[in-house]
């Protein structure tokens, strides 16, 4: 059995989900993709997939084989495609991950842009806080603040960001505004949840950088639902700029605490080192940095 035999089909399966919808997108018939993966693990002495009557997953081993695969597979495409000097086109799919807050703020209305300039693409957005694995949970791409130290990631900076405290005129005509991070907990505040737990806010002043513990009768996962609770006079929130250009243009929020400053942060895209990089990857990478570039700079000069 040659060495390039049977790879193809697994990766439609796992991309199709099942053997006859890969027969279906290969053009063969199912017991020719299930012979071609049998051979395959009989080759390579191990399980690739876990097999019942209702669902298929890929086993430890053939997550991590999938994505060598997958990327062959991929890297073949473009090949062909330059060598007949055909337009390229980009398909097949782009699973992401992100936290909710840069997901719903940036990721969605950068996505949308790149499909439609892209529009055979497919996009799976994954919003959460979880710090996820990209070869078990096969994912492409993973965004988050702050970078990661292990060996075989690509930490590509995107842009830096900060967080402010804001609360609405409303609010502050019936509480005075805090001096200092102590004065928080005498405020109602509101706090983001990630993953069912909130953070410390912490702010950096001349003194160096504290921490402060919040109480709060008002806890969302959602960005956009503290910003709405903030300017409707609930409390104070502490939200990153790209969610409060308007809010502060329109004078519907005001930033406080201003001699004290959030610690800087950077919003990076993480993805699996390799040699040769896809060309979707190639272009989506590069097209998320000049997006949160711009964006984050237009909200600087808002």
């Amino acid at each position: 059995m040659s060495r390039w035999e049977g790879f193809e089909e697994l990766v439609e399966v796992v991309n199709c989900g099942s053997f006859s919808a890969a027969a279906r997108s290969l053009g063969v018939s199912k017991s020719h993709v299930s012979q071609q993966v049998s051979r395959l693990e009989d080759r390579l002495k191990t399980r690739l997939l876990h097999r019942t009557t209702r669902k298929l997953s890929l086993t430890e081993t053939g997550a991590i084989y999938y994505a060598q695969c997958r990327q062959v597979v991929e890297d073949l495409e473009a090949a062909e495609q330059t060598v007949t000097s055909l337009q390229q086109e980009i398909k097949g799919q782009l699973r992401i991950s992100a936290p909710h807050l840069i997901g719903e703020a940036l990721m969605v209305p950068a996505l949308a842009q790149f499909l439609t300039q892209h529009p055979q693409l497919d996009i799976e957005l994954h919003l959460g806080g979880h710090r996820v694995d990209l070869v078990d949970e096969r994912y492409d791409l993973a965004i988050q603040v702050g970078a990661r130290k292990d060996i075989n990631v690509v930490n590509k900076l995107l842009a830096p960001t900060n967080f402010h405290l804001v609360a609405s005129p409303d609010y502050l005509q019936t509480h005075a505004p805090p001096q200092t991070p102590a004065d928080l907990k005498q405020h109602q505040c509101l706090l983001f949840l990630d993953a069912g737990t909130s953070r410390p806010w912490r702010f950096k002043g001349a003194g160096g950088t504290v921490s402060v513990s919040i109480k709060s009768r008002w806890r969302s996962n959602s960005g956009h639902a503290l910003r709405s609770a903030a300017q409707q006079g609930l409390g104070l929130a502490y939200l990153p700029d790209y969610y409060l250009q308007h809010s502060l243009a329109s004078g519907t929020l005001v930033t406080l605490l201003q001699a004290w400053q959030s610690p800087d942060r950077d919003i990076v895209a993480i993805y699996q080192h390799k040699r040769h990089l896809s060309t979707k990857m190639q272009l989506f990478t590069g097209f998320l940095e000049e997006f949160f570039a711009r964006e984050l700079q237009l909200l600087r000069h808002a």
